[in-house]
């Protein structure tokens, strides 16, 4: 099974993760399979594979919407959330283990509210995704409305890279990778990240991939994987169709979780 960072695959990998995407009615769905087969095509390499979507706390599904809140609430910050406030919305998630390929198993990482630059400042990875990843004005930017005067779609001129996940640290000295019990079960090396905006509608799409290869860089060819997911989805986006089915809430989503691990 090829892994990521060889290229002689990665055009037919490409055109059947573009063939993917495209299946999905919604962006959720064009993320969970796109992430399930990318996952899939690199099994010997990803150990996890996420693709997050930055949006406003109005837009978010009622179960998604009801986790912020708990989690806000439990940190005494129920003050700073607003309809408006920017949050980290998992879209599609794939692994090695079966809790991996749900979002709503992913109780810790459902939905980050990004509150603030210093409530983000607390979480090392988060704060150095944004700081890799573009200008972090457009991360916490309260986002109006569409612009109709605009149509495009932004890929970050920059990667998210973690070379030493077990090792590697932020400006603050913090490892940028603080689930060190995930990365030393799993045998994680390297974290990369792509991601583009949606810059009309005012949606951030990052994916995220943790990798048990020793990579010194971003592979080329995975940079142009934000474009596809843009391709594939930018009607649905436009459209408003961010989500699945509103899902009635599941049992326990009402107790967040502490934001501790990358699972």
């Amino acid at each position: 099974m090829p892994f990521i960072q060889e290229t002689e695959n990665a055009e037919l990998t490409l055109t059947k993760l573009r063939a993917e995407a495209r299946k999905g009615r919604s962006l959720e769905e064009c993320c969970q399979g796109l992430m399930e087969h990318f996952q899939a095509a690199f099994a010997d390499s990803i150990v996890l594979a996420r693709t997050y979507a930055i949006v406003s706390y109005d837009r978010l599904p009622a179960p998604d919407r009801a986790f912020v809140k708990a989690t806000v609430d439990g940190l005494g910050a129920g003050d700073l959330l607003q309809e408006n406030t920017r949050v980290l919305s998992l879209m599609g998630t794939a692994g090695v283990l079966p809790q991996w390929r749900q979002r709503y198993e992913s109780r810790g990482h459902l939905a980050i509210p990004l509150l603030s630059e210093d409530f983000v400042a607390e979480i090392p990875m988060l704060a150095s995704l944004i700081q890799q990843l573009g200008s972090s004005s457009s991360w916490f930017q309260k986002h109006s409305g569409p612009n109709t005067q605009m149509n495009s779609f932004g890929v970050f001129t920059d990667t998210f890279f973690v070379a030493d996940a077990a090792h590697s640290t932020d400006s603050a000295g913090r490892l940028m990778i603080p689930a060190q019990d995930f990365v030393q079960e799993h045998h994680i090396h390297t974290v990369l990240g792509v991601g583009g905006e949606f810059v009309a509608e005012g949606v951030i799409v990052v994916s995220i991939f943790f990798s048990n290869e020793r990579l010194t860089v971003t592979p080329k060819w995975l940079l142009r994987l934000p474009l596809l997911l843009a391709t594939a989805t930018r009607s649905l986006v436009s459209q408003g169709k961010l989500y699945a089915t509103d899902p009635s809430p599941l049992p326990g989503l009402d107790r967040a979780e502490p934001e501790t691990s990358a699972r």
